[in-house]
């Protein structure tokens, strides 16, 4: 389960270290790389799993509340603290901010909920009603934690931002037939990895400002993740969520977005970067983790009903 992504993941990430240049010069084109990967997201989705909303309720609602409620004011609150104690600078602070209010990903989330044996259409009502809701929620939330530090055109953010989902959005459903089919499923991933390229290559431009707080990066985000878990694993049983249903929020729930939170960063410094660039290695680690820890707890389980039950 490791692969192509992370393959792409590590072969970008030393690209930007060592050609950071070339990343510079062409990080105006984020904003379309962005279009065509939303539009590789939707053009496989059938909009008619809206209907299906009732039946698909409970683990709806608790994957968009963890996703827009939960864990931006996890992220507003830990690096707050951070910041009033000096562990972490100002950009690091926003870049903790970008990451917790962007939406969920598409792509590799929806390959671990099918391999996980989640419900695929939970995992995709998930991720496109967080993204298509993403222009009004992410600068409301920018403008609330950041009003009172810094001048952020949020007006202009939810205008490119609602741009760069929308337009993708309507092209996909008018072209579904023509080229559903015939779509390479790793193209997205390769589109990402660009992305990552230009992420990286515009961090570097300036790392002396935020390298000494990788370490921290990497602490937190696996904090961050580790607690999201947490969270959606008691209330998904507080909720009774069945097992398939658990499946198809746990791995989407920690997954950001994060071609669309460097376009959110192209409002601020390019330092501001580097968390999220972290964050999004980390979270493609992690995932890979948690697919083996529940496959060696279920073959463990089988084990157990073979021996102390005879099935």
């Amino acid at each position: 389960m490791f692969g192509i992504p992370l393959i792409i993941i590590i072969s970008s990430i030393i690209l930007g270290i060592y050609f950071p240049s070339w990343g510079i010069e062409i990080s105006p084109i984020v904003p379309l790389l962005q279009s065509i990967l939303i539009f590789l997201s939707t053009i496989k989705v059938d909009f008619r799993i809206y209907k299906k909303y009732m039946e698909l309720l409970k683990p709806f609602f608790l994957g968009f509340f963890t996703c827009y409620i939960f864990i931006p004011i996890l992220f507003f609150l830990v690096g707050l603290f951070l910041l009033k104690m000096s562990i972490i600078n100002f950009p690091l602070f926003v870049g903790i901010l970008i990451t917790g209010t962007v939406p969920l990903a598409a792509g590799s989330t929806l390959v671990w909920s099918k391999e996980l044996g989640g419900k695929v259409e939970i995992t995709l009502l998930l991720i496109v009603t967080t993204i298509l809701a993403s222009p009004l929620i992410t600068p409301s939330y920018i403008y609330i934690f950041l009003k009172d530090e810094i001048n952020v055109n949020t007006q202009q953010m939810f205008l490119e931002m609602a741009l760069i989902i929308f337009i993708p959005v309507l092209i996909s459903i008018l072209v579904k037939k023509k080229l559903t089919k015939n779509l390479d499923s790793n193209l997205s991933f390769f589109v990402m990895g660009i992305i990552i390229y230009i992420a990286v290559s515009k961090s570097v431009e300036r790392l002396d400002l935020v390298i000494d707080y990788l370490f921290v990066s990497i602490f937190l985000s696996l904090i961050f993740i580790i607690i999201t878990l947490l969270f959606m694993t008691i209330f998904s049983n507080i909720l009774k969520l069945k097992r398939e249903e658990k499946e198809s929020i746990f791995i989407p729930s920690f997954f950001k977005n994060i071609s669309l939170a460097i376009i959110v960063v192209s409002f601020f410094d390019p330092e501001v970067v580097f968390f999220p660039v972290v964050y999004y290695i980390i979270e493609q680690l992690v995932s890979p983790l948690y697919y083996e820890i529940k496959k060696s707890r279920s073959v463990n389980y089988l084990k157990y009903k073979q021996v102390y039950w005879g099935d």
